[in-house]
C-alpha cells in the first residue's frame, strides 16, 4: 500500500537534494508532499505546498519578511507556519511520515513542527548543523532519527547522494514496517535509571505477565520529558515513578533535569500514579570536569566515566520533598506514595556510599509536612527500593488503585 512522505527543505538552497530525496521515494512505490521554507531566492524544484503557503500559514507572507530584513523573525513565522501545516495534514490522515533536510536555517524552521510530531510517527531530520549545535534544540523528546551527512548539503556529489539515498531507503522502511502487535493492552508507563533497575524490572515483567503493556523511559532528562510528553497524549492506564532525579537536578541545576513541568502529566489528566522517591539519593553530571565548584568537597560517585554523581543533602531533599508534595497536591487522579525505609537506590543502602538516613529523612518529612491533609497518601515499608517484596508491594497499590479509579469511571 502505498504511503505519503512528507519532504520539508528550503528549496532555493536544497532543491537540489529534495527532488533527489523525492526521486528515490517514488521509485519505491511511494508518494511525496514536498513543502518549501526557503525564503529569499526562487525555488530549485517544484514544490507541492509553497513558501506562501508556509509563510500564511504562520501570519505572515513572502514579500514582506524579504523587505523587512529580519531573518530570525522570518524564521519565526515560517517555522509556525510550518508546524501548523504538518499538524494539518496529520489530523486529516494524508501523511505518513516526515523527512526534513537542512542546515543551520532550514533545521531551526522545522525545529517546532520536528516536537509536534507524536511518538511512533516516522520522523527524520537530515542536517549538517546537529553535530554542531546538538539535537535538543532541534528534536526534544521525540524519537527523530538524525542523519549526519558529514559533507555539506550543497549540491550533489557521490557522498551526498549515497547518504541522501540510505536516508530514503530508512525513511520508506519505517513508514512500510507494520504497527507493533499487542496495541490494545492497557498500558503503564514507568520512568527508572540504573540505579532502581531491579525493582522496575520486577514490576515490569509481573504486569505484562497479567496482560499490562509498560512503557519505560530512562529518568535521565530526555527521558522525562519524553514520558510527560506521553502522558499528556495517549491513553494511560497508570503511571508508576520509580526515580524522581530529574526533579531534584532542575532544582539544583543538575544535567539530568526533565524542567519544571515533570510529575505532573498525568495529575492533569487524573491518571492513578504510584509514585516512589526512588533516586533522590544524587544529582546528575557527566564527567568529573563537569561539577560545578558549589560541589567541591561533596561526596561524588561515579558511576561510569560520563556519569558523576553528587550526593543530595538534607536541605536538597528538603526542597525536593516539598516539590514532589505541591505537584501531587494538584493531582486530579489519585496517588499513592510508598516509601522504602531501607534506601532508595542501590547506592543508598546500608554500606554503600551514599547511605545518609538523615538527608532520606528531611526528604520524606517534606512530603509529609506538605501535602495538604494527604499524609495518608505516605505508605512506609520496612524495605529497600530493590528489594522484591517492595515491588511486589507497589504492583498491589498500582491494582488497587486502578480498581477503584475503574469503578468511579463507570459508576
Amino acid at each position: 500500500m502505498k504511503k505519503t512522505i512528507v519532504i520539508v527543505g528550503t528549496l532555493d538552497t536544497k532543491g537540489d537534494e529534495v527532488d533527489l530525496l523525492r526521486s528515490f521515494i517514488t521509485k519505491r512505490g511511494h508518494q511525496v508532499i514536498v513543502i518549501d521554507t526557503g525564503i529569499l531566492n526562487g525555488a530549485q524544484t517544484h514544490a507541492d505546498i509553497d513558501r506562501n503557503e508556509i509563510a500564511m500559514s504562520g501570519g505572515g507572507d513572502i514579500p514582506s519578511l524579504v523587505e523587512n530584513g529580519d531573518e530570525a523573525y522570518a524564521q519565526k513565522i515560517m517555522a509556525a507556519g510550518l508546524k501548523n501545516m504538518i499538524q494539518t495534514l496529520l489530523k486529516e490522515e494524508k501523511i505518513q511520515g516526515v523527512l526534513v533536510i537542512g542546515g543551520g536555517q532550514g533545521s531551526t524552521i522545522a525545529a517546532p513542527a520536528l516536537k509536534s510530531l507524536p511518538l511512533g510517527l516516522p520522523k527524520m531530520l537530515i542536517s549538517t548543523k546537529v553535530t554542531q549545535a546538538g539535537l535538543w534544540p532541534y528534536i526534544g523528546p521525540k524519537d527523530v532519527v538524525i542523519v549526519p551527512p558529514v559533507a555539506d548539503l550543497a549540491g550533489i556529489n557521490r557522498l551526498t547522494r549515497q547518504v541522501l539515498n540510505n536516508a530514503a531507503g530508512a525513511m520508506v522502511g519505517m513508514v512500510e514496517n507494520p504497527l507493533a502487535e499487542n496495541l490494545n493492552r492497557p498500558l503503564v508507563v514507568l520512568s527508572m535509571n540504573g540505579t532502581v533497575t531491579q525493582c522496575g524490572l520486577t514490576i515490569k515483567n509481573i504486569l505484562e505477565s497479567e496482560g499490562y503493556a509498560v512503557l519505560v523511559f530512562h529518568s535521565i532528562g530526555t527521558g522525562g520529558y519524553a514520558l510527560e510528553e506521553y502522558v499528556k497524549s495517549y491513553d494511560v492506564k497508570g503511571v508508576i515513578e520509580l526515580a524522581v532525579n530529574e526533579i531534584v537536578n532542575d532544582l539544583t541545576g543538575g544535567l539530568a533535569s526533565a524542567g519544571p513541568d515533570r510529575l505532573t502529566a498525568a495529575g492533569k489528566r487524573g491518571i492513578p500514579q504510584v509514585i516512589v522517591p526512588g533516586s533522590a539519593d544524587f544529582i546528575n553530571f557527566l564527567d568529573p570536569e563537569s561539577l560545578p565548584p558549589r560541589y567541591s568537597g561533596r561526596k561524588t560517585h561515579s558511576y561510569n566515566p560520563n556519569a558523576t554523581l553528587v550526593r543530595t543533602n538534607a536541605q536538597e531533599n528538603a526542597l525536593l520533598g516539598k516539590t514532589i508534595a505541591d505537584k501531587l497536591n494538584l493531582a486530579n487522579g489519585p496517588f499513592v506514595l510508598l516509601w522504602p525505609k531501607q534506601g532508595l537506590s542501590t547506592l543508598d543502602c546500608q554500606g554503600k556510599p551514599f547511605r545518609d538516613r538523615k538527608a532520606d529523612e528531611a526528604l520524606l518529612e517534606a512530603i509529609r509536612t506538605n501535602l495538604n491533609g494527604r499524609a495518608a497518601s505516605i505508605i512506609e515499608y520496612d524495605a529497600h527500593i530493590n528489594d522484591d517484596d517492595f515491588a511486589h508491594a507497589i504492583v498491589s497499590e498500582f491494582r488497587k488503585m486502578v480498581e477503584v479509579n475503574d469503578t468511579v469511571k463507570t459508576a
